[in-house]
């Protein structure tokens, strides 16, 4: 991705949201209107075809608690976190609306977030996975298999969302699946540091607007 902009929010930042914004989109519009059991197959596939489709964009983050983990461990800018966390936010609502309105799909009648433990496990082997692929320990061509892999794993052990910006769409805005999986981003990207042994990458918000994304390997 080359940086065509000399400040941290310039127009190459603002594309990679973009593509954050359509990405969660479709991964929250797939939540919302794919029903139980097959949810976190069809949640983890498009999560796996979006790290191929937009991940040379932007990382392909696709959830907030994903990039608070990178911001937390230092392998994403702050500054670029907050459009990003923006982006996504406001592709799961288009996503709510879209269903809502019965354009495309049907929105479910209600919907339940894992105990806050299953959002802080299950979001950790996700976070991991990000970790590692961000770290190149995972090959380039592998980095949507593993991811999507990953979060399939998540949602099958937690039964719950696994994503804020999700759980927002659908009304969950107080339950575990925000703050746990916010919390599991912070603990998990660091542990992923100390098992790597590695010290996390130093990032500045004056750095690439999508600095060592998930899937540039």
């Amino acid at each position: 991705m080359s940086d065509t902009s000399e400040s941290p929010l310039g127009g190459p930042a603002l594309k990679s949201a973009l593509a954050e914004l359509l990405g969660t989109f479709f991964l929250a519009l797939v939540a919302l209107t794919v029903a139980a059991p097959l949810t976190p197959f069809a949640v983890g596939l498009t999560l796996l075809v979006f790290v191929y489709a937009v991940g040379s964009l932007s990382g392909s983050h696709l959830n907030p608690a994903v990039t608070v983990g990178l911001v937390v461990s230092r392998r994403f800018p702050l500054a670029h976190g907050v459009l990003y966390v923006t982006a996504q936010v406001l592709g799961a609502f288009l996503a709510r609306f879209v269903a809502g309105a019965g354009l495309v799909g049907e929105l479910g009648h209600s919907y339940t977030a894992g105990t806050a433990a299953a959002e802080f496990v299950g979001f950790g082997i996700l976070m991991i996975t990000v970790a590692a692929t961000t770290e190149k320990q995972v090959a380039k061509a592998g980095s949507g298999i593993a991811v999507g892999g990953a979060l399939l794993a998540g949602l099958l052990v937690s039964h719950g969302v696994l994503n804020p910006a999700v759980a927002l769409a659908m009304g969950l805005g107080a339950s575990p699946a925000v703050w746990a999986t916010l919390a599991s981003a912070s603990v998990f990207s660091l542990l992923f540091s100390v098992i790597a042994g590695t010290a996390p990458a130093e990032v500045h918000d004056d750095d690439k607007p999508a600095p060592k994304p998930a899937t540039d390997k």
